[in-house]
């Protein structure tokens, strides 16, 4: 039955679900920032390309993501908050060039590390990691605003401040800090932001057990993409990254 709430209903003040807080935990828990790859890539240029080169090809599909979760959320506030973390990623277009998107900083400094485009190919942690990340996001709107923002935008605040340090050690006259630095400032109010939209959606009945498993899966999916990613790193030089 049409609801006109659901669509229009702004959520109730108050405090926040348990499930929020309780996947905000997780980032914490996790202790990403101490995942031995960090380390590894402070003293590895190659590991810095391959890490550079696969979050390209991550970068593309999860901005995708988020303008397709948009499209699925009813509540029109709700919307407007995962439109304004879409928004945060692309920034505005100038002059046919959307010079503040990130995934346009992460190309600039792909550039800036001499990584040729035809190097470019997903490795099979990459190809995992996105899949893993498709199938959470199918399940609700719910489930993928807890993977795309606890599990993506929340986690990487703590990820990418591990990788600046990284690339301070290891690659310090590359172009890191626009990129690193513009996700970093950002994701912490978009992360307010996907939540604030999963409390609307739970507001109006929706699961919140959905978008603590999809915050769960998501920071497991990670985990195990830096390890399998390490694991790459630590093989024989191959040809491309």
């Amino acid at each position: 039955m049409w609801q006109h709430e659901e669509w229009f209903a702004p959520a109730e003040s108050g405090e926040p679900h348990p499930a929020l807080t309780l996947a905000e935990d997780l980032v914490a828990s996790c202790h990403i920032d101490q995942h031995p790859f960090f380390e590894h890539a402070a003293h590895s240029r190659r590991a810095l390309q391959i890490w550079v080169a696969q979050e390209l090809i991550v970068t593309g599909p999860f901005s995708q993501l988020l303008l397709c979760l948009a499209a699925q959320i009813k509540n029109v506030h709700a919307r407007a908050m995962v439109v304004e973390v879409a928004y945060g990623e692309h920034g505005a277009p100038g002059a046919s060039i959307a010079t503040a998107a990130h995934p346009w900083l992460l190309d600039q400094l792909r550039e800036s590390m001499q990584i040729h485009p035809h190097e470019l190919q997903p490795l099979p942690p990459t190809q995992l990691f996105l899949s893993q990340l498709q199938s959470i996001c199918d399940v609700s709107p719910l489930a993928a605003l807890g993977a795309l923002g606890i599990g993506s935008e929340k986690l990487l605040i703590p990820e990418y401040t591990a990788l600046r340090r990284s690339f301070e050690i290891g690659w310090a006259d590359c172009r890191y800090q626009t990129f690193l630095n513009a996700n970093i400032a950002e994701d912490s109010w978009h992360a307010t932001l996907m939540a604030k939209a999963a409390g609307t959606l739970i507001s109006f009945g929706g699961d919140p057990d959905h978008f603590l498993e999809g915050a769960k899966l998501s920071i497991d999916a990670r985990m195990d993409y830096y390890a399998t990613l390490l694991s790459h790193c630590l093989a024989p030089e191959r040809a491309s990254v």
